[in-house]
Order: C-alpha cells, then sequence, then structure tokens
C-alpha cells in the first residue's frame, strides 16, 4: 500500500509540472524513436518506491507520459524476448524461443549477412517481416548499442552498430552520433544498456562510478530481499550491487535522454523504456514466474499526456504495433500484439482484453536448461502450466555464479537450507525436478509466487478458467509441443 501512495503523489506532482506533454492538437507528429532496453532490469525504480533505490533519470523521464504497471515480457529470456519486441509475436510464433548464438558488435559486417559462420539453427523465420526490416524499406536509419543477441542476423539489418555498454558519458556520445549520422532521415534507435546484467560491479568503470563519488551506494539496510529468497548477508550484499547496477542503467539512460535533447528531436521522438526479463536471480530471469516476467515499461512522446499510470495488462509484444502505428506505417498481419497507440495519443482505447501471455521454453542451447512453461495473467492471477514438470532445470551460468559472472549468493542459499527450509525448497524444487504441473498465484497477497494455490478447492473456479485460455491459445496458435525434447531439433 506503501508503494502505491507514493505512486500516486508522484504522479499527481507531475501533472502539475510537466503540462508540456499533455497531448493537444498542436502537438507534433512522432518521427523517431528511441528504445531504451535494460538487461535484466526488474521493475525495481524509485519511482515505484523501491527500497534502496535512486533512479532520477528514469524517474524523470516516466513522469513525462505513461507508465504501465502490469507490463510483461513474453519470455524471461534476453534473446527470446528482444525478437518478440521486433517481430510483436511470441517466441513459439516467430522461432526465436531460447537465446542464440549471434556475432557481436565488433564482429565485420560478413557476419551480419547471408554469408556469415555464426547462424543458430534458433531463428526468426524467414517469412515474418522484422521491424527493422520494415523501417528500413521505408527509408529510416537504424541504429542498435551494446549487444545484438538476434537471429538470423540479416533479419535484423541495422545499419550502425556501437558496442558501447555502461559508460554514460560514451553512451550520451553514440546516441548524439547516431542522430547526426540519420541526417534529413527519420531514425530508430535501439539503446541496449548492459547494466544491471551480470557482474556487476565486476568491472573497472562501475567500480570508478561509486568509489569516485559519482554514485552513491544503495542503503544495504534499506533493501529488501525478494520473500523467495533468504535473507543472508550475500543475498543481501548480491542485492545491493543489482540495484547499484540499476543505478548505472540509469546514469546510462540519463546520457542517451542529453543526447536526444540537444538534437533538438526530442519533440518529435517517440521514447519507450523498459527491460527484456527479470533480475538476474533464480526465480526470476530464465523461468515464467512473474519475477522474471513483470517489466517496467513506460512511453514518452508528442501528443501522450504526462504523468499517466495505465493498470491494465499489457505485452511487450504490443510495442511492435505501437511504433509502427506511430510512425503511421502498417503493421504486418503476423503480429500478434496490439497497438497501444490509439489510447496513448488519445484517439482511441485500450485493446480490449483481460488477459497476457508469457512463456519460457529455454534459456540457452543447453537441453539442462530448458523448461517450458506457459503462463497467462491478468495482473492479479497468475497461472503457470510446467509442460514437462518432473524435469530437471540448471540454472544459467550468470544466476550460479558460474565462469566470471561472480554470483556468491548462488551457494550461500543452497547451504542455508536448515535456516530457511521452504525458501530454499523452492530453488531445490527447480533444479531437481519436484514442480507441479500447474501453479497458480493470487499476485495481490503474495506478488513473491511462493504459495502455489493451484491445489486449493477455494480457488478452482479461477484455475479451470485461466487453464483453458492457456488450452485455447495453445489450440489456436499451434503451440503443441508437450515435452522439452521436441523443442531441441538439433538433438
Amino acid at each position: 500500500m506503501i508503494r502505491k501512495y507514493l505512486f500516486l503523489v508522484f504522479c499527481i506532482v507531475v501533472l502539475l509540472f510537466c503540462s508540456c506533454f499533455a497531448a493537444t492538437d498542436a502537438s507534433p507528429k512522432v518521427r523517431n524513436v528511441i528504445l531504451i532496453l535494460m538487461d535484466d532490469q526488474s521493475a525495481d525504480l524509485s519511482f515505484l518506491g523501491t527500497p534502496g533505490l535512486s533512479t532520477p533519470n528514469l524517474d524523470r523521464l516516466i513522469g513525462q507520459g505513461v507508465y504501465y504497471s502490469s507490463a510483461y515480457a513474453t519470455s524471461a529470456s534476453c534473446a527470446p524476448s528482444r525478437s518478440s519486441i521486433l517481430t510483436g509475436m511470441y517466441p513459439h510464433s516467430n522461432g526465436h524461443w531460447r537465446n542464440t548464438v549471434t556475432p557481436t558488435m565488433r564482429h565485420p559486417e560478413v557476419d551480419f549477412g547471408r554469408e556469415s559462420s555464426m547462424v543458430d539453427q534458433v531463428r526468426v523465420h524467414e517469412s515474418i517481416p522484422t521491424l527493422i526490416e520494415i523501417l528500413r524499406d521505408h527509408g529510416y536509419f537504424t541504429g542498435i548499442t551494446h549487444k545484438f543477441h538476434l537471429s538470423p542476423p540479416w533479419k535484423f539489418p541495422f545499419e550502425e552498430r556501437n558496442p558501447v555498454q555502461y559508460d554514460h558519458v560514451e553512451f550520451e556520445k553514440v546516441i548524439a552520433q547516431m542522430i547526426q549520422q540519420s541526417g534529413d532521415r527519420p531514425f530508430f534507435i535501439q539503446a541496449n544498456i548492459e547494466p544491471p546484467h551480470r557482474s556487476f560491479r565486476g568491472k573497472k568503470f562501475f567500480k570508478n562510478m561509486f568509489m569516485d563519488g559519482k554514485l552513491d551506494d544503495p542503503d544495504p539496510d534499506a533493501i529488501r530481499v525478494p520473500d523467495y529468497m533468504p535473507d543472508i548477508q550475500k543475498v543481501r550484499d548480491d542485492m545491493q550491487e543489482y540495484y547499484a547496477s540499476v543505478q548505472v542503467s540509469d546514469e546510462c539512460a540519463g546520457g542517451i535522454l542529453r543526447a536526444l535533447e540537444k538534437s533538438g528531436r526530442m519533440h518529435e521522438t517517440l521514447i519507450i523504456y523498459t527491460s527484456d526479463n527479470g533480475m538476474p536471480m533464480y526465480r526470476s530471469k530464465a523461468s515464467a514466474y512473474p519475477s522474471g516476467t513483470h517489466m517496467p515499461l513506460a512511453i514518452v512522446g508528442p501528443g501522450i499526456a504526462g504523468g499517466q499510470i495505465c493498470d491494465q495488462v499489457v505485452s511487450l509484444a504490443d510495442l511492435m504495433p505501437t511504433m509502427l502505428n506511430a510512425l503511421g506505417l502498417p503493421i504486418p498481419s503476423t503480429v500478434q500484439g496490439e497497438s497501444l497507440w490509439p489510447w496513448l495519443s488519445g484517439r482511441g482505447d485500450l485493446p480490449e482484453r483481460e488477459y497476457v501471455f508469457t512463456e519460457h521454453n529455454s534459456h540457452g542451447p543447453d537441453l539442462r536448461e530448458a523448461f517450458p512453461q506457459r503462463a497467462v495473467t491478468d495482473g492479479r492471477w497468475y497461472y503457470i502450466l510446467n509442460l514437462d514438470p518432473t524435469k530437471t532445470q540448471k540454472m544459467p551460468d550468470d544466476l550460479i555464479g558460474a565462469g566470471a559472472w561472480q554470483n556468491k549468493a548462488y551457494p550461500a542459499i543452497l547451504d542455508a537450507s536448515d535456516e530457511f527450509p521452504e525458501k530454499v525448497k523452492l530453488l531445490t524444487d527447480m533444479i531437481e525436478g519436484r514442480r507441479p504441473a500447474e501453479e497458480l498465484y493470487d499476485l495481490e497477497a503474495d506478488p513473491w509466487a511462493m504459495n502455489n494455490l493451484a491445489q486449493d478447492p477455494n480457488h478452482s473456479q479461477v484455475l479451470e478458467k485461466l487453464r483453458k485460455l492457456v488450452s485455447e491459445r495453445r489450440n489456436n496458435n499451434n503451440d503443441i509441443k508437450k515435452s522439452v525434447t521436441e523443442f531441441y531439433p538439433e538433438k
């Protein structure tokens, strides 16, 4: 309740002081788009009252437009989520259902064409138009930062690629250069920001941001450890590092926005801020649990009134049709999302729907990481169908701290089973193949999805309704695979 009151007060203030963004007949049309896309950030912002966290740049941006409090990714893994944003489709439908091997930003141009030596067997189907192909065909300049992670590379023909990752000064320079490079053409820039992806402050630049006093460390005493994890020191330390990384990403967003403002083209640019999936912790990233799929989402731009909060469920699959609609471009028939632009521009209503869907198949190519799930939510009730419930699931390397990922919390959690048996069991059930076939959570009472109500007779009607929705959707979308091995044709 406290967070809701803080949210309300903030929005009242924004409405008083951000009237310059109110929709009027004189508002200029949308000509450009900047998509600010974080890597592994849950809906954690000081705007939302997240304890111990400061995100002033994103807070200011959000106050100038609409914040969607019930936005969900189509998948809680990087590449499937990003390919959904750029196709308006769900991963099982567009073919990009897991993370893929792709060229990096530093690879030569040949690796982004059909002669590439880095082409994964999992990829977006050739017949599906991507946002970047459509914009190219309509004369747009397109640019992307940080990482590519899209398959096959020629389906995402960005004109300019830059590997800038987490330096806010460099981000300002790179975005300014891309805008200048666009010349008189309209532009689309996908500003991918690396943090809060691990290894958090494992990089020298991160350390200097805090050591030099440019950023303040999140208050360790104020941090709230998610309910599903044991509140032990190493988990608290890990959450502090995650929040510190979110603050670095906020600085990068600030650099991007400064470049846009200095260019003189902010008044004609639609700005979308979101993340690909939830924080890099188990039962969040690489899962269909709400901590991994519930995303921050704000849309700001010409004709959009500031200080708005929308609580209707929306999907990141809605972003492609929204962008095309705002730019006055046709929406392909393959798109499964729905445009939010009629409502954003004050000329129509939100899509008439009560529910959105999400899914998980596998995080990476390793069959041990696969665990196919289908989920549906109305923002309160959250239902998960586990297609292969007794299969064990290997956590991705960054969640367990393998290699250079520096996750010290994971082994400490496993060692805390005597003190926190029920919380540790939530993890061990995942990795040892003991999950139920169905899960049902009341997110109002249980926001971290810990109390499975699927067997509770008091909620049988809700369960049956959501079960039917998932079943009908799978049948209508040719989503017929029933076991994990069916997702691995190369095996």
